[in-house]
């Protein structure tokens, strides 16, 4: 179309006024031949097989309340509506301007075209061409931008093949959703949106003229770079309106004094890069044909994010993340979340590093590290499986394990502090390393190690002791699918991020699903829940600087690999379980614990996350017993001078009464717990603070 405005421009020599005679007289008197081989030619078209129109569209994400999230596109932006959301300004402007007669005349007009086939014919080269809507669909959808002879012919076929196809409204709402509108926009909602920063359904009588005015020359009428001439052609499509009776007189003179307004909206980009990242890959595994056209498919996937919840991540991340530094020039450190619903498999939240736009590499589903003492939730899973009383007592005196070879292995506890005699619940409230490896080798690696598989775990883990203190790579997901497990009264859930995908048609094409299985007790998922809630509850407790933050009822368990490479922080509520990961890429040493460095992140988190729902205790099943036991001994409470009330399963109740009161501090403690960056006592035994609190945590 804009070949014959410039072609307009410049009269024609003489020679050319006489060629275009003849040919008119030529077509004149053999009008009845040109019908019949119009005829002719066109009966093919009943023959021809067309392949549904696809466009390239945006894909859109949106969290499980539907509120949109992301838009993916590959080389084109295009969001495709229907003829409902099409204002009839933009049709009946565009349709002036283009294709006066679209709703009245057919498709195409044979004659003509047979009549510009004979220009063509006699300059040689192609000259003229058709113009309908229903041409120009056809050549944007099938065809190629090459002016030829053959591709005349095929654009003949498809045009007519296309009116027998769908009827008028459904021709005019494909191109409104495929012509391009310039700025990267194709279709009108991405041209409304680029324009004017809203939806294409929104739009005003100059708004809808002035797009439509665009699309025959969309880069010289482009109103950000050519205002006047944008203005200018919007009048004339005005004007066109008012003749065709479209509008009023009143109505285009009003609008055509109305200013541009132009306003771009927020970007429609990703606003979760790594929970879309992550759900794209969970598609093209579980889908490969929608994974092979998830940018440019036109999808709209509902997924199992919960917005509220993601925002609640990426700002705790923002905020809370240790100091950035450069490493080899690369910024250190980085993180990774992931926050799973125990009850549904529902994954709410995931950041997966602290910069998208730097590294892609989403650590919080993808990179395996070692876990540290937050795989203590399992080595004790099994303790409490296996029918050992909750309040057995190990002693944190030094101690070494053949390591074959003649040589040894030493577990120390951090700082390199000795205990003394502890029961569980204060072994995982001190996250004492020492006990556990003695509870490791009373149980047996393998048996911890099935334990782990059973729970969620899904990466190998080491045959040996040191499994016991999270020295076999794992990831954040695989974490927080484990204790996932405990939240959830022992059943082992299936993480995943895609709820729905439906297609352009409207058509559901995939369903994600939970699937849940009892792996363990509700009895021993409970226990070792109420276990795991010490290190906040308990004064002297890895995590109970994180207590009043969170300040809700909740299990956590943090975990410092050697020399300080990584900082976790792992626990879970009744509604969300949470695992976070902060370390250094490189493997260097981050120098911080699992309180300091990812402790921040979790309990905010999971504070700003949870805030509008309901502080919910952990729900005690049947089958359990609360007793008083001796600190000291383990065993039933007789006159002892500390002693606290510790909850068993029915059938592991101690059957003996402690001899008598043992004394008061206890003893073997060498030097005191370091911590973070503070230095406290070593722990003794509990405070009255402490035993009010396991007492509380144990109410049902």
């Amino acid at each position: 179309m804009e070949t014959r405005r410039k072609r307009y421009r410049n009269r024609p020599s003489v020679f050319k006024r006489l060629q275009q005679k003849v040919v008119n007289t030529a077509a004149t008197i053999s009008l009845p031949a040109l019908v019949v081989g119009a005829t002719v030619v066109l009966l093919p078209v009943a023959w021809l097989a067309l392949p549904v129109p696809s466009l390239p569209a945006d894909t859109m994400i949106y969290d499980q309340f539907g509120r949109l999230v992301s838009v993916l596109y590959g080389t084109q932006n295009r969001m495709p509506v229907p003829y409902a959301a099409i204002p009839p300004d933009l049709q009946n402007g565009l349709v002036a301007i283009e294709d006066d007669t679209y709703w009245i005349e057919p498709a195409i007009d044979p004659v003509g075209i047979l009549r510009a086939a004979i220009v063509d014919i006699t300059s040689g080269k192609i000259l003229q061409g058709g113009s309908t809507i229903t041409q120009q669909l056809a050549k944007n959808l099938y065809l190629t931008d090459r002016r030829t002879f053959s591709r005349k012919l095929k654009e003949l076929f498809i045009t007519m093949k296309l009116s027998t196809m769908f009827d008028k409204r459904q021709i005019l709402t494909m191109y409104l959703n495929d012509v391009y509108f310039g700025e990267g926009s194709y279709g009108a909602e991405a041209a409304s949106q680029t324009y004017f920063g809203h939806s294409v359904k929104s739009l005003t009588l100059p708004e809808a003229a002035l797009l439509a005015g665009l699309v025959n020359a969309p880069t010289y009428y482009d109103p950000y770079i050519h205002p006047r001439a944008a203005v200018a052609r919007r009048n004339v499509v005005l004007q066109q309106m008012a003749k065709l009776k479209y509008i009023t007189p009143q109505q285009a003179l009003i609008a055509e004094r109305a200013p541009l307004n132009l306003s771009r909206a927020a970007a429609l980009g990703n606003h979760a890069p790594y929970f879309t990242k992550f759900v794209a890959d969970e598609l093209t595994q579980l889908s490969p044909a929608i994974g092979r056209h998830l940018y440019n498919g036109g999808y709209r996937v509902t997924t199992t994010m919960n917005w509220s919840m993601q925002k609640a991540a990426q700002n705790a991340v923002a905020h809370y993340i240790p100091t950035t530094q450069l490493v080899n020039g690369v910024p250190e450190p980085e993180v990774g979340l992931i926050a799973i619903n125990p009850r549904n498999g529902y994954i709410e939240a995931l950041v997966g590093g602290d910069n998208f736009a730097k590294t892609q590499l989403d650590r919080a589903a993808k990179a395996a590290r070692p876990p540290g003492s937050t795989m203590k939730y399992f080595l004790y899973t099994t303790v409490i499986h296996n029918g050992f009383p909750t309040s057995s007592v190990k002693d944190s005196a030094p101690v070494r394990f053949p390591a074959g070879s003649g040589k040894w292995y030493v577990p120390h506890n951090y700082g390199h502090v000795y205990n003394g005699p502890l029961p569980i619940r204060l072994a995982i409230a001190y996250s004492d390393n020492i006990i556990a490896v003695k509870w490791m080798n009373t149980v047996g690696p393998p048996a911890m190690i099935q334990m782990a598989h059973k729970m969620g775990i899904t990466s190998p883990l080491a045959d040996n002791l040191t499994t016991a203190l999270g020295s076999s790579s794992v990831t954040p997901y695989e974490m927080a699918r484990g204790v996932s497990t405990l939240a959830n009264g022992g059943k082992r859930i299936r993480p995943f991020g895609v709820l729905k995908v439906v297609n352009q048609t409207g058509q559901t094409v995939f369903r994600g699903h939970s699937h849940a299985t009892q792996v363990i007790s509700p009895q021993v998922a409970y226990v070792v829940t109420n276990l795991f809630t010490a290190p906040l509850l308990n004064p002297k407790g890895t995590a109970h600087d994180l207590r009043a933050i969170i300040n809700r009822p909740a299990a956590a368990k943090t975990g410092t690999s050697s020399q300080q490479r990584d900082a976790w922080l792992v626990g879970f509520t009744p509604q969300l379980a949470t695992a976070v990961w902060v370390g250094n890429d490189n493997d260097s040493p981050l120098g911080l614990t699992g309180n300091f460095g990812a402790g921040p992140i979790w309990a905010h988190f999971m504070r700003n996350a949870l805030s509008n729902q309901p502080k919910l205790s952990f729900k005690r099943p049947p089958g359990l017993v609360v007793k008083s036991v001796c600190v000291k001994t383990g065993l039933l409470a007789n006159g002892c001078c500390q002693s606290y009330r510790e909850v068993f399963l029915k059938d592991h109740v101690p059957t003996k009464h402690s001899p008598g009161c043992l004394g008061g501090s206890a003893k073997g403690h060498h030097k005191t717990q370091k911590t973070g960056t503070t230095t406290k006592p070593s722990p003794s035994s509990p405070s009255q603070s402490l035993l009010k609190s396991i007492l509380k945590s144990l109410t049902p």
